[in-house]
């Protein structure tokens, strides 16, 4: 299988709930919260939503 990452960050722009990041970072299981890292506090309050595709940039 082969994929392209062109133009992943434009067709990635899902916001995250926050609801949905703050119950999986309480996850047990440490796979699924090393995908959920807590965000800067400085990066958290400069933009009114989280996108999937920024965790990447």
């Amino acid at each position: 299988v082969t994929y392209l990452a062109d133009l992943f960050l434009d067709k990635n722009k899902d916001y995250v709930v926050a609801e949905h990041q703050a119950l999986l970072s309480a996850s047990q299981c440490p796979f699924v919260t090393s995908l959920f890292p807590p965000l800067p506090e400085d990066a958290s309050k400069s933009s009114k939503f989280s996108s999937i595709g920024a965790r990447f940039k």
